[in-house]
């Protein structure tokens, strides 16, 4: 547990460092300022709410996520989650079984860097 710790910390010192070498796409001293925040003001959010988090596999898959969108951000030069677009039922499966279904190969289909975006939303 305690190299859990040290790699949460790591991720967290990662995304700070991010945030404050960051440059939006445009140049634009304001533009830049909103994403610094929001980068910021994500990984706050995102860290308290996993703050009790102790089963193994669901800390391991935040590092991996956090690590996915810092990847992204640098890659695409915006730390905005980037939306899959998937149609509402756009996914194969027996026709009887239904919504039920579509929701959960929608859920299985879902990138791992969007996993807490949507909870926060809510």
């Amino acid at each position: 547990m305690a190299s859990l710790r040290t790699e949460v910390l790591s991720v967290y010192r990662t995304i700070l460092r991010t945030a404050r070498t960051w440059r939006s796409l445009s140049g634009s001293q304001q533009e830049t300022q909103e994403e610094v925040k929001y980068i910021r003001e994500e990984a706050r959010t995102l860290f308290k709410k996993n703050k009790y988090l102790t089963d193994e596999e669901q800390i391991r898959q935040c590092i991996r996520e956090a690590e996915t969108r810092i990847e992204l951000a640098h890659h695409y030069g915006i730390p905005y989650p980037r939306p899959v677009n998937l149609p509402p039922m756009g996914l194969g499966g027996p026709q009887r079984k239904g919504k039920k279904l579509q929701e959960r190969l929608r859920h299985q289909a879902k990138p791992v860097y969007l996993h807490s975006h949507e909870e926060i939303e809510k």
